[in-house]
C-alpha cells in the first residue's frame, strides 16, 4: 500500500454571493438538531452525578466514603468526573432539569457544528457536510445522549482537532510561531481531565499524527516533517501530563483500564454492548461507505487517516457507545475520499452559482419542513422528566408511612432514590457497577432475577427488610416471593411496588396496608372468591396513587368481570386519557362493545389493542375476539377467518380458535 501525505491548503471560506442561503441551511440545520437533543430527561445516571455533586459541595470538597449505599460504604466515594458533577448540581440549581437539557442540547449542537466544520474543511461543499452530519445523527440515533460528561468528550475533542487541522494549514518554515495555538491542547486537558475520563480518545488522534509525520520523515528526510514530529510529540507529553490534574493524578489512566476491563460492567450496560444491524443499520451502512471509498482514494489518504479508522471502526464495532467517537473521526476524511472520487469520475461537472444557490435554500426549506413536522409530532423540542420511570408515588407512600431497615431496588433507580431522599434512604447499589464490584452486581442480578437458590436467602443475608421494584421486573422475582410467604405486597402502581419482609420492623404497615386479595402480578390479579375484599383494596390504591391508570383500570375490569358494563366503561375511558396505548383497555371496551352488539366500535377498539401489545396470548385472544366481531358483517368473513387463523397461530392448540377457523372455512 502507498499511501501519501497532502496537507490541506488554507481553511476554505463560503463566497460572497452564496452567504445567505449557506447560512440559512447551516442555521435551520443546527436548529432541527437542537430541537431533536431537546428531550426529556431518562439517563438514570443523570441523579448520581446530581447527587454527587450536591456532596461534594456540602463536605468541602471533602466526600470521604460513600454515604449512599450499603454495599460499598466502606469504599471511598469516586473522584473521576468531580468537577461535572458540581458544574451539572450548580446548573440545576439555577434552572432545575430543564436547564440541564437545554444546556446539553446546546452543547451537543455546538459539538455538531465542529464537526461539520472539520467536514467541510475536507470538501468545502455545504450539501455534502450537511448530509453527512446528517447520515451521521442516524447512525447515532439509537444512543440516548443524556446529560452526562460525555457532552465534553464529544465538544471538546472537535475544539482540539480544528486547533490541530490550523497548524497542519500553515507554512511553519515561514511562520515560526504558527505551533504557539497547541499549546492550548494541555490547557484544554486539564479541564477536560476533571469532566470525563474519555479525554484519553485524544491521544489516540495525537498519536495517529506522530504516526503519519514519522513515516514522512523516515521516507522523505522532509524537515518540515521533522519539526511537526517534535512539535507534536511535545504536546503529547505535556498533554499526558495534563491529564494527571485530576484528583486521581495518574491513577485515573488505569481507573479507565479497570472500568472497561470490568466484566459485569461491559455486559449489562446496554451502552458498551456491541451495535446490532437491525437497531443499528445507519451505522453499519456509514461504515461500510466509509471504507468503500478509503479503498477507492487510497493514493491520497494520510497514514493517520487510515490509522483512526482502523483503530474507531473496531472500538464502534465492539460497543455501541464508541459510535459518537468513530464519527468524529472518520466523517471528516470520508469527504476528502469523496471529493477525491467525484473529482476523478466527474472532472467537468460543476453546478452553476445559481443552481448553487437554489440547492442550498432548497435544502434548507426541506429542513425547515422536516423540523416543523418533527416538532408537530412530539419528537422535538420536548422539555421535562421522562413520564413513567421515576417511582415518585413509592417514595411519597414512603415518606408519610416511614419504613425501616434496607433497601432494596434496581440499580438503575438507586441514583434516582439516593438523590431525592437526600442519602436518607440507603440502596444496594446504583449504576456505578465498577465501584461495587463483579461479586455484588452478580448477587444483584440472583436477586433481581429471581435466582431460585440464591434469591431469598441473599436478600436475608444483606438483611433487606424494604423492596421498590418495578411491575417490569423479571416474573420469576414476584415468583420467589410469593413462594416463600416471607414478603407482604403493601404498596402498588403501575410504576412501582412496595415489599415489605414480614415479622420484621414493619410489620405495623404489614398489619394495616397489606393487600390479601389483589396481586397485580398475577393472572387473574385478584382473588375469585374476594371481589367485595378486592374492590376495596384496589380503591386504596387509587387513592395511595391518585395519578396512576393501573387502580382504574383493574376497578373497570373487575366491574366488567361481575357483569357491570355500565360502571365499568367510563373507567376504562379515564385510563386511556392517562395512558393512551394501553392494550387492555383497548381490549375491554372492545369487548363491552362487542356484547352490546356495537361491531363496528369493537372492531375500532381491538385494532388499536394489538397495535399495542406484541405478547403472544393477548394476540392471540384479541385476534380471536376481532373474527367473532367481523363474522357477522356482510362481505368480512374472509377477513374474519385471517384473524381467526392468526389467532390459531399464536395458540396452535386453542379449541376455541380451531373451533371458529372450521367454522369459517365451510361457512356452518
Amino acid at each position: 500500500m502507498r499511501a501519501m501525505q497532502t496537507e490541506s491548503p488554507a481553511a476554505p471560506v463560503i463566497q460572497q454571493n452564496l452567504r445567505w442561503p449557506s447560512r440559512f441551511f447551516i442555521i435551520t440545520l443546527l436548529v432541527l438538531a437542537l430541537g431533536l437533543l431537546i428531550r426529556p430527561l431518562v439517563d438514570p445516571d443523570v441523579y448520581i452525578h446530581l447527587r454527587d455533586g450536591k456532596h461534594w459541595i456540602a463536605t468541602g470538597l471533602q466526600p470521604g466514603n460513600d454515604p449512599f449505599t450499603y454495599t460499598a460504604e466502606h469504599k471511598p466515594i469516586e473522584k473521576v468526573e468531580w468537577l461535572f458533577r458540581i458544574g451539572l448540581y450548580a446548573a440545576w440549581k439555577i434552572g432545575g432539569y430543564n436547564f440541564l437539557i437545554i444546556l446539553k442540547a446546546l452543547g451537543l449542537t455546538l459539538a455538531l457544528y465542529l464537526l461539520g466544520l472539520l467536514i467541510y474543511r475536507r470538501w468545502p461543499h455545504l450539501g455534502i457536510t450537511g448530509g453527512l452530519l446528517g447520515l451521521g445523527a442516524l447512525a447515532a440515533i439509537t444512543l440516548v445522549f443524556g446529560e452526562r460528561p460525555f457532552v465534553f468528550t464529544y465538544l471538546l475533542l472537535p475544539i482540539i482537532l480544528l486547533l490541530l487541522d490550523d497548524y497542519l494549514r500553515v507554512d511553519i518554515a515561514n511562520e515560526p510561531r504558527a505551533g504557539k495555538k497547541l499549546w492550548l491542547i494541555p490547557l484544554l486537558v486539564i479541564p477536560w481531565a476533571n469532566f470525563h475520563p474519555g479525554f484519553m480518545v485524544l491521544f489516540g488522534f495525537l498519536a495517529a499524527r506522530i504516526f503519519e509525520d514519522t513515516l514522512t520523515f523516515l521516507r522523505t528526510k522532509d524537515e518540515l516533517a521533522g519539526q511537526r514530529l517534535v512539535r507534536v510529540s511535545i504536546i503529547f507529553g505535556v498533554s499526558f501530563l495534563a491529564g494527571a490534574c485530576n484528583p486521581l493524578g495518574f491513577s485515573i489512566y488505569t481507573f479507565v483500564l479497570k472500568t472497561v476491563s470490568s466484566q459485569a460492567y461491559m455486559l449489562s450496560v446496554r451502552e458498551w454492548l456491541p451495535p446490532d444491524f437491525k437497531h443499528h443499520y445507519f451505522f453499519f451502512s456509514l461504515l461500510g461507505l466509509t471504507w468503500l471509498f478509503q479503498l477507492l482514494s487510497l493514493r491520497k489518504t494520510r497514514y493517520s487517516d487510515i490509522l483512526l479508522l482502523i483503530i474507531f471502526s473496531y472500538l464502534a464495532v465492539k460497543s455501541r457507545r464508541n459510535i459518537p467517537l468513530f464519527l468524529i473521526a472518520a466523517l471528516p476524511p470520508l469527504a476528502g475520499h469523496l471529493q477525491y472520487v467525484w473529482k476523478q469520475w466527474f472532472p467537468r461537472l460543476e453546478l452553476s452559482f445559481v443552481l448553487r444557490r437554489i440547492s442550498l435554500a432548497g435544502g434548507g426549506l426541506l429542513v425547515l419542513v422536516i423540523l416543523v413536522w418533527t416538532t408537530s409530532l412530539g419528537y422535538a423540542f420536548r422539555l421535562g422528566l421522562y413520564p413513567d420511570w421515576h417511582p415518585d408515588a413509592a417514595l411519597t407512600w414512603i415518606k408519610a408511612h416511614p419504613v425501616k431497615g434496607r433497601l432494596f431496588t434496581p440499580f438503575a433507580w438507586g441514583g434516582y432514590i439516593t438523590w431525592t431522599t437526600q442519602g436518607k434512604i440507603k440502596v444496594f447499589m446504583d449504576g456505578r457497577l465498577p465501584l461495587y464490584g463483579d461479586k455484588v452486581y452478580q448477587e444483584y442480578c440472583k436477586i433481581f432475577y429471581g435466582d431460585s437458590q440464591d434469591c431469598l436467602p441473599l436478600l436475608n443475608r444483606y438483611h433487606i427488610e424494604v423492596l421498590i421494584v418495578s411491575p417490569k421486573n423479571h416474573y420469576k422475582f414476584f415468583e420467589q416471593l410469593d413462594k416463600s410467604g416471607e414478603w407482604a405486597l403493601v404498596y402498588w402502581d403501575h410504576v412501582s411496588q412496595i415489599y415489605l419482609h414480614r415479622n420484621g420492623p414493619n410489620q405495623h404497615l404489614i398489619d394495616q396496608f397489606e393487600y390479601r386479595a389483589v396481586d397485580p402480578n398475577a393472572t387473574p390479579y385478584f382473588h375469585p372468591a374476594q371481589p367485595e375484599q378486592a374492590l376495596k383494596e384496589i380503591r386504596r390504591a387509587g387513592q395511595s396513587a391518585p395519578d396512576s391508570y393501573l387502580p382504574r383500570f383493574f376497578e373497570g375490569d373487575l366491574m366488567l368481570h361481575s357483569g357491570n358494563p355500565g360502571s365499568a366503561r367510563p373507567l376504562l375511558e379515564q385510563v386511556l386519557l392517562r395512558a393512551p396505548k394501553h392494550s387492555h383497555s383497548y381490549f375491554d371496551l372492545g369487548l363491552i362493545a362487542f356484547q352490546e352488539n356495537k361491531l363496528i366500535l369493537a372492531e375500532r377498539y381491538l385494532r388499536q389493542a394489538i397495535r399495542f401489545n406484541s405478547e403472544s396470548g393477548f394476540q392471540a385472544k384479541t385476534s380471536h375476539l376481532l373474527a367473532l366481531s367481523l363474522k357477522p358483517r356482510l362481505g368480512r368473513r374472509p377477513e374474519a377467518l385471517r384473524w381467526a387463523r392468526r389467532a390459531m397461530k399464536f395458540q396452535p392448540s386453542w379449541k376455541a380458535a380451531q373451533d371458529l377457523v372450521l367454522e369459517l372455512q365451510t361457512g356452518y
